[in-house]
């Protein structure tokens, strides 16, 4: 098929599809171009397609150009300048050099405040509440810590709810 071609089929189908692509994009022309073009290339791909099969693309087309943000107008951006580097703590035979490295920007004694002080809260709470602040320092997502713990979630929401304000009491003062 050639591109006089495909632009004559797009051309026949674009009109049925006109009511479909207006009411997906809500009055957004950026969209509506989007789901044009989503058209077009599933015409590309196959002159004969179906019209589930095109709606599909265009959908999702419009889906991930609503996420990323990414659309015909605007190019994806390169990433030629990032410089990865690796961090292993299991190469270090002691722990005091992982520490030094993760918080080589604070001077020791700031660091050893910060250490004394985190600990002195840490044991002024109870164990539900240090279990939960460790769960949520190891990054576990709510959810998570509710059925690890095997706690009601309400019960989780006002643990939760009473440890913020001593956070913040001890931290501030």
């Amino acid at each position: 098929m050639n591109i006089r071609e495909l632009q004559q089929a797009y051309e026949n189908r674009i009109n049925d599809f006109r009511g479909f692509i207006y009411k997906q994009t809500s009055n957004n022309d950026d969209l509506r171009q989007e789901a044009c073009l989503a058209m077009w290339r599933g015409l590309l791909k196959d002159p004969e397609a179906t019209d589930g099969f095109l709606m599909n693309r265009i959908r999702w087309r419009m889906r991930e150009v609503w996420k990323s943000s990414s659309s015909v107008d605007k190019p994806h951006k390169k990433r030629a300048d990032v410089k990865i580097l690796r961090f292993h703590p299991q190469d270090f035979e002691n722990e005091i050099f992982v520490e030094f490295f993760e918080n080589n920007n604070q001077p020791l004694d700031e660091q050893v405040i910060a250490k004394i002080d985190t600990e002195r809260f840490f044991e002024s709470l109870d164990d539900t509440e240090q279990k939960i602040v460790l769960y949520k320092l190891l990054g576990r997502y709510d959810r998570d810590i509710v059925c690890e713990m095997k706690m009601p979630f309400k019960r989780y929401v006002k643990v939760k709810r009473e440890l913020k304000p001593k956070i913040v009491e001890y931290f501030s003062a």
